[in-house]
């Protein structure tokens, strides 16, 4: 299992705080009776029951977001340990979860809400923030702008006064983004002592950067670092000719119809990318759905297939992020489906906050969480892996 920092940023943890407040007839091996006729809801009958008062299902509710909304019964699916999962939650068996909607084949078939949280409530993304602003490097990367290749010392020439030696020469926009760069720069363990904390009280972000020292050669070791993003998401700035916060509303948000432009932004207009979104639990599961379906939403190109792909694949030496693989900002792992083994990726956030994408079951699961406890993240993960992929056929 997965063991993640304790605490990623302190601002991060800001955030989360100030938008707390927003939040407050199938066949027979189924294993689910037909429904009311008087109602879409269903009761399911696993074994043994997950409660003494059996976990319902409901069919989501319509809402003019763009998503679809499906049948749980009409899948091929084993809905019991579903079912059983669900009544887990309630059950506090995973502590502090806010949502858990499964979406498949484009529609969205479970939707559940805990602890007071609802289907409007903004849910902090925090690191899951980092999957977004992947897909908008993308997004410039199939623009022109930036490439992955560029030198960090080419693309800031003025770096080199400020700190950027040349044992950094070989720093690429690339290896920022798989955090291969080498810079000793974490934003694991203690945030009182985190590079993002420092980053964060320094009047110079850039600065902040560009002075950090060299703990490992470029390529060679995965070290947990959303500062040095800022570096990437300046320069879409300064190569678009917009502000951050326009570029992301034009060319990702405004297309998925996402309301949340929440990004960090610090001193000279240098924004952090790696927290500070919060969206509604449905909206995140529009970025899994963009790269199930290659880079499109509703037809329309948003992102190139090439760094759907790209993204999505190995950029690190294999098993160092923490046990998984990692892509540019998603992380890797090889499950089951069909008891054979897939490649699943997902973007993963302080105090449980995840979604998992699954291509070869054509499958999304979104969880929410406020749980500080490390253990979150293994319980979601085992929850999705041991329970949702497999239930479906």
């Amino acid at each position: 299992m997965i063991k993640f920092r304790t605490i990623t940023a302190l601002a991060e943890i800001g955030v989360f705080i100030f938008l707390a407040g927003f939040g407050k007839g199938l066949a027979e091996k189924d294993e689910i009776p037909p429904p009311p006729a008087d109602s879409d809801s269903i009761v399911a009958q696993a074994q043994p029951l997950p409660t003494k008062i059996p976990y319902v299902f409901k069919i989501p509710q319509k809402l003019p977001d763009g998503w679809p909304v499906g049948d749980l019964r009409k899948e091929k699916v084993d809905a019991g340990p579903i079912a059983q999962g669900v009544a887990d939650i309630r059950a506090g068996k995973i502590p502090d979860m806010h949502s858990l909607l499964i979406f498949r084949h484009g529609k969205l078939l479970l939707e559940e809400y805990f602890n007071g949280s609802k289907a409007d409530s903004p849910q902090v993304l925090n690191s899951c923030t980092k999957s977004v602003f992947a897909t908008l490097y993308g997004i410039a990367q199939d623009q022109g702008l930036l490439s992955l290749d560029e030198k960090i010392s080419d693309l800031y020439p003025e770096s080199a006064a400020k700190g950027w030696g040349k044992e950094k020469e070989g720093i690429t926009v690339g290896s920022i983004l798989s955090m291969t760069s080498g810079l000793d720069c974490s934003d694991a363990g203690d945030w009182r002592t985190s590079c993002s904390a420092l980053m964060n009280q320094s009047k110079d972000w850039l600065g902040f950067c560009f002075t950090r020292s060299m703990a490992h050669p470029v390529g060679t070791f995965w070290m947990y670092n959303g500062c040095s993003l800022s570096l990437i998401s300046n320069l879409i700035v300064q190569k678009s000719g917009m502000s951050f916060s326009d570029y992301a509303q034009k060319y990702l948000l405004g297309p998925l119809g996402i309301d949340g432009d929440t990004w960090v932004t610090g001193p000279g207009g240098v924004n952090r990318v790696d927290y500070g979104l919060a969206w509604k639990a449905r909206d995140w599961a529009k970025l899994g759905q963009l790269y199930l379906n290659k880079g499109t939403w509703k037809g329309k190109r948003i992102v190139s297939e090439a760094w759907i792909k790209d993204s999505t694949s190995l950029h690190c030496p294999p098993g160092t992020a923490w046990g998984h693989d990692y892509g540019y900002l998603w992380y890797l792992k090889n499950m089951k489906y069909k008891n054979e083994p897939v490649r699943v990726f997902y973007a993963n956030g302080y105090q449980g906050q995840a979604i998992f994408v699954s291509p070869e079951a054509d499958l999304i699961c979104v969880m929410t969480a406020a749980n500080m406890n490390d253990s979150i993240y293994s319980m979601e993960e085992g929850l999705f892996r041991e329970t949702i992929l497999t239930a479906f056929h």
